[in-house]
């Protein structure tokens, strides 16, 4: 058999076994997804009727996860996408099959009883470990793990955020941090089958603005934005390091698991919008921008808001949670976009509209927190809706992640010292 032809069976076989990662990643961030909003959206309603409960809904969460992690799934912790390098890193390394299954219970429970992350990392977690299955269990050529992994991110990253090239970017520049022909293609089929899916079952994205213009004199605070984006994206990283070192200096899981709740807890009866993912805070703000002018109460909220989703996340895990850093970024962006073009509007008469610094502000912090531009600014087109804020994404965005460089080079992810 010639060289030309082997090369082809083996490129039809990583096509044929992308698409099959694909689909079945696709089934388990949409029903992920699905499930996780609609129990949100339900303990919220009770919640709000019955503030009192945000104080215990944590404890119950995290209680439940330390259970399940100690009875059902061997007392192994979840290190969330630092178990996806260390298998890529190392051959004899495996993602376990069960952590298909210990990432989508933990990220469920974590976000519906208010940990204040999101799905997102736990199902990146999930759908790497499907591709690695399939590598295992497939017989595909050793060198195509890796494209097989990427293929079951760039999948769930598609099927969560309706962007088969967020997909498609995350997978290369975060969770492979390389690219090549091979992972190209197996991400590109794998995120194909993905959009097609949720296409045809006629899924909502998870934002969904209507962005039409930006005007070139929201320029100079755009540089400011993303000047304070990379500085939050920093504060994050060094909550999370921070407060992963602590948690495990503490030698009573209970204590642990009692601090991380009992601080969360709190913080959920004074700021409810910290409340699992908050996705629900950032559309609502989104809808509301035009009843908001400048306030003071309201603008304190915004920078509070701004500096305690990270803190609350970053306790949440410490606590044992499930979940990383895409929501709480993006969240945190979205508050700090509103009161950096709230600001300049009443100081500065600067005519922003404030709903584009929501969306540039969410991606500017998220592309902070993982060194990831291409990701981010093809979310931002996606939760545009449109190129019309490209541009100033693209400045926000680079400009975001060189001033985080410079003021701390390294992701949750890529600090090697962490605590494990």
């Amino acid at each position: 058999m010639d060289k030309k032809k082997i090369v082809r069976q083996s490129y039809f076989s990583l096509i044929l076994f992308s698409v099959l990662v694909g689909m079945l990643s696709t089934f388990l961030a949409n029903t992920l997804k699905t499930i996780t909003e609609n129990y949100e959206d339900r303990f919220l309603h009770k919640l709000n009727q019955w503030p009192a409960l945000y104080l215990i809904a944590p404890a119950i969460g995290l209680t439940l996860i330390y259970v399940l992690r100690k009875y059902a799934f061997d007392n192994r912790q979840n290190k969330g996408i630092k178990e996806i390098y260390n298998t890529l890193e190392n051959r004899r390394d495996e993602l376990p099959t069960y952590k298909i299954i210990s990432h989508y219970i933990n990220g469920f429970l974590t976000v519906i009883y208010g940990g204040s992350t999101g799905i997102e990392v736990s199902t990146v977690v999930a759908t790497a470990t499907i591709g690695a299955t399939a590598h295992r269990r497939g017989n595909v050529a050793l060198k195509y793990k890796a494209e097989l992994v990427a293929a079951g991110v760039a999948a769930g990253i598609t099927a969560l955020f309706g962007s088969p090239l967020a997909g498609i970017f995350f997978a290369m520049e975060v969770i492979t941090r390389r690219f090549s022909k091979t992972i190209l293609l197996s991400t590109v089929t794998a995120a194909a089958v993905s959009w097609l899916m949720i296409f045809f079952i006629e899924e909502d994205r998870l934002f969904d603005f209507e962005i039409t213009e930006w005007h070139w004199n929201a320029a100079p605070y755009l540089l400011l934005l993303a000047v304070l984006s990379g500085a939050v994206a920093v504060y994050f990283t060094k909550a999370v390091l921070w407060v992963k070192k602590r948690a495990a200096a503490m030698k009573s899981v209970y204590v642990r698991v009692g601090a991380a709740s009992l601080f969360i807890g709190v913080a959920l009866f004074f700021f409810p919008q910290l409340y699992g993912d908050s996705y629900h805070s950032v559309r609502s703000l989104f809808a509301s921008t035009s009843d908001h002018s400048f306030d003071v109460e309201f603008v304190l909220l915004l920078a509070a808001l701004a500096l305690l989703k990270p803190l609350a996340a970053a306790v949440t895990l410490g606590g044992g949670g499930d979940g990383g850093v895409f929501a709480p970024g993006m969240v945190a962006g979205a508050m700090l976009g509103v009161l950096v073009a709230l600001t300049a509007n009443h100081y500065m008469d600067a005519g922003l509209i404030v709903q584009n610094f929501i969306v540039i502000g969410m991606v500017a912090v998220l592309a902070g927190c993982i060194h990831g531009p291409l990701t981010a600014v093809a979310l931002a087109y996606t939760f545009s809706g449109g190129p019309a804020i490209l541009l100033p994404a693209v400045f926000t965005v680079l400009v975001a992640i060189g001033t985080a460089r410079l003021l701390y080079p390294y992701t949750v992810y890529s600090y090697r010292s962490a605590v494990k």
